[in-house]
């Protein structure tokens, strides 16, 4: 089912206007036709059915109820080059995630300026919402200003991670079977931590852990940690 998000709706009964990008999208690109349903999310996160009338109306029939994500998962991610980036935000939206916090560090490679910083959290914000609409995820993730590694200790969780390539005792898994309300994660850039980011990221409590024996990719370590995130979700929900 076709997806949109839109800032406000309304009510049940109600029309709603489609700007021209998403008119173009749904009556043009896709050529929806009216017997189809759209589901339409507002900025609240209520979800709505809705039949296409014509451009660019769509007409709420009903109104329904979706589960809310009982878990807040922030991923920390240090800046990586361009395509890589916007394809990891492409699946950390599909993967759960629920605030996404840009970060640059000693081994960053990508260091975006100030002046275009704007620009550049527009174009993710929108990346991540038509992802979202894509997989029919009913919330928008948020994006907060690019940080540093000094200041990632303002979206800390219940519980805290940073991925550490030197870390051998402890695993991922050892970390999400204790089922924390809330998870902050950390992942480097593809040259890793410096020795002393890992000692400032400790000392403002977070522990590191392991994802294994291979050296991953930043956007496959993201990859792993949500999609390790999600399967201990579904675990304990069957329990």
């Amino acid at each position: 089912m076709k997806q949109v998000f839109i800032d406000e709706i309304g009510h049940t009964g109600s029309r709603v206007v489609l700007n021209e990008e998403q008119a173009h999208h749904l009556f043009d690109v896709l050529r929806i036709q009216k017997k189809e349903v759209v589901r339409v999310v507002d900025n609240h996160s209520q979800v709505f059915l809705a039949h296409p009338e014509d451009r660019p109306y769509l007409y709420l029939f009903n109104e329904i109820e979706v589960l809310s994500r009982l878990q807040h998962v922030t991923l920390c991610a240090a800046l990586i080059k361009g395509d890589r980036w916007e394809w990891m935000l492409q699946k950390a939206c599909e993967l759960g995630v629920t605030r996404i916090v840009p970060f640059t560090s000693r081994f960053t490679v990508v260091h975006i300026d100030e002046t275009k910083e704007k620009r550049k959290l527009e174009r993710w914000t929108a990346i991540c919402r038509n992802a979202c609409e894509q997989c029919n995820r009913s919330d928008l993730p948020a994006i907060e200003p690019i940080q540093t590694v000094e200041t990632l200790r303002n979206f800390q969780g219940v519980m805290n991670l940073v991925a550490y390539e030197k870390e051998s005792e402890h695993h991922l898994a050892e970390f999400l079977a204790q089922d924390p309300e809330s998870i902050t994660f950390c992942i480097g850039p593809e040259g890793g931590f410096a020795p002393e980011e890992i000692d400032l990221l400790k000392n403002d409590h977070f522990q590191t852990c392991s994802l294994g024996n291979q050296i991953l990719r930043a956007e496959t370590a993201v990859c792993y940690v949500l999609s390790a995130i999600e399967y201990q979700r579904h675990i304990k929900g069957e329990n």
